[in-house]
C-alpha cells in the first residue's frame, strides 16, 4: 500500500527526481488548463464569492494561481474541498491548495494536506512525493521534532496508523536518524501492511534491513537482505554485498564468503559508475576479509576503472597490491 522508505532512494535518486518533477507538472499543466478558461478579471471578481458546486469553487482557485495569487487561492480553494463529492476530488483540491498553504505561519494546514494525499492518493509514486513535501516543509521550518511529536502521540492512540508509521520510517532514516526506533516503526508498518493484504515494498524492505545493520542487528539484517536479493535482478548484486557485509559484523564469515560469492555470480551493479565502484571495491573488501585475495583481485581492478577520485584510486590500488601479494601474484 505504501511506497518506498529511504534505503533504495540513494540509489534511485535521479528516477525518484523524474518522477516526481513529472508529476509537478503535470499538477501545474492542469491548473494552467483550468485557469485558462476563466479571465483575470472574472477571476479577482470571485473574492468572497459562495460557490454552489465544487468546480466553480475550484475553478476560481486555480485561476488565482495562475495569477501569482497564492493566497487569494485559499478561500475558494478550501469551499471547493467542502463542496468535494468524494476523496478523488479532494485530492485534487488538496494539490491545488499546497501553494497557498506553504504561506501560512503555521504548518498545520499543509501537514494536513499532505497527510490527506499520502492517506489517499492511489499510487506510491503521489504517496512518496507527499511525504518528501512534508519533511521537506517541516525541516526548513524547523518542525522536525514537532512532527515526530505528533506522529508518536497518534501511534500511542493508535499502533496500526499507517500515515505515522510511514512518515516516521523516513524521519528515523533521514532527518533524525535513530536505527533501533527506525526499525522498530518499520516492523511494526510491516505488521500493518500484511494485516491488511498487502507486503512492504522492496526498497521499504531493504531500508529495514539497513536499520537493523545500523542497530546492530546483523543477523537480521543479513538474513533479510539475502531473503529480498533475488526479487529484482538489478538490486541482487547489491543486495547480496550488503547481506555479505552484515554477515561480516556478526562474524559469521562462512556466510559472508557466501553472500558475497552470490553477488559475484549475479549480473553486477549496473545502475551507475560511482555505485558500481562501490559495489567492485566492497566486494573486494570482503573477499580479503574471508581470506579469498584472488576473488578480491579483479574487484579492485574494476573499483580503479570505475572511479575518478585520486584517494579512491589510490586506495584500491594499495588493497590490490595487498591482494596480490596474498595469492602470490
Amino acid at each position: 500500500m505504501y511506497p518506498n522508505t529511504s534505503h533504495e532512494g540513494k540509489h534511485s535518486q535521479n528516477h525518484a527526481s523524474t518522477s516526481s518533477r513529472s508529476r509537478l507538472c503535470g499538477i501545474a499543466f492542469s491548473l494552467f488548463v483550468v485557469a485558462a478558461t476563466m479571465p483575470s478579471s472574472e477571476a479577482r471578481a470571485q473574492a468572497g464569492k459562495k460557490f454552489d458546486t465544487a468546480e466553480e469553487a475550484f475553478r476560481a482557485g486555480v485561476a488565482y494561481l495562475s495569477l501569482g495569487e497564492e493566497a487569494k487561492s485559499q478561500e475558494p480553494l478550501e469551499q471547493a474541498l467542502r463542496l468535494a463529492p468524494d476523496d478523488k476530488y479532494r485530492i485534487k483540491v488538496y494539490e491545488a491548495l499546497i501553494p497557498s498553504y506553504t504561506l501560512l505561519p503555521e504548518i498545520d494546514k499543509k501537514v494536513e494536506a499532505l497527510e490527506f494525499l499520502i492517506a489517499k492518493s492511489d499510487s506510491a509514486a503521489k504517496r512518496s512525493l507527499a511525504r518528501r513535501s512534508l519533511l521537506s516543509f517541516v525541516h526548513q521550518r524547523g518542525k522536525t521534532d514537532v512532527i515526530v511529536t505528533r506522529y508518536e502521540d497518534r501511534l500511542k492512540k493508535d499502533g496500526k496508523d499507517l500515515t505515522a508509521l510511514y512518515v516516521l520510517s523516513e524521519i528515523y532514516a533521514t532527518l533524525k536518524p535513530n536505527a533501533k526506533r527506525g526499525a522498530e516503526v518499520m516492523e511494526k508498518l510491516a505488521a500493518v501492511m500484511k494485516d491488511q493484504g498487502t507486503e512492504l515494498e522492496l526498497g521499504a524492505t531493504a531500508g529495514l534491513a539497513g536499520q537493523y545493520v545500523k542497530s546492530g542487528k546483523f543477523k537480521e539484517g543479513a538474513e533479510l537482505y539475502e531473503k529480498i536479493a533475488d526479487r529484482d535482478p538489478k538490486l541482487a548484486a547489491w543486495h547480496w554485498k550488503e547481506a555479505a557485509q552484515a554477515w561480516l559484523k556478526a562474524k559469521e564469515n562462512d556466510k559472508a564468503l557466501a553472500a558475497a560469492k552470490a553477488s559475484d555470480g549475479t549480473d553486477g551493479e549496473k545502475r551507475n559508475d560511482q555505485l558500481e565502484h562501490f559495489w567492485h571495491r566492497q566486494l573486494g573488501e570482503i573477499f580479503m576479509a574471508t581470506n579469498e585475495p584472488k576473488l578480491a583481485i579483479p574487484h579492485f581492478e574494476k573499483a580503479i576503472e570505475k572511479t575518478k577520485i585520486d584517494g579512491y584510486i589510490k586506495d584500491c590500488q594499495k588493497k590490490l597490491a595487498e591482494a596480490r601479494a596474498k595469492a602470490g601474484q
